[in-house]
């Protein structure tokens, strides 16, 4: 258990957020983090970072976010992002999604 008080927690999870380059999961970690939508969100350099507690059968959980890179650059140095997670949210343009 964390420290007592507003920011308390039962247990804690870490997320990651995968895609290509400019499909919007920097957008979707604003927000789920901080909800508001910032349409033209600048591209992640290497890994961005966020949390939110939410509470589930009256536990609080504090989810750790992690929205990684989608330039082919930065593929090395997000793989050791991947260690620990709970699970990841891939996020695709399927404006772009070939038949």
């Amino acid at each position: 258990m964390s420290s007592s008080g507003q920011y308390s927690y039962s247990y804690i999870f870490k997320y990651i957020i995968i895609g290509d380059m400019g499909v919007g999961k920097s957008c979707l970690l604003h927000q789920f983090t901080e909800q508001k939508f910032m349409p033209d969100c600048p591209h992640t350099i290497g890994v961005e970072f966020g949390t939110r507690i939410i509470e589930v059968h009256g536990e609080k959980i504090k989810l750790q976010i992690w929205d990684t890179a989608g330039q082919e650059r930065f593929r090395a140095v997000t793989r050791s992002y991947y260690r620990g997670a709970a699970g990841a949210l891939m996020v695709i343009d399927v404006s772009h999604v070939k038949e």
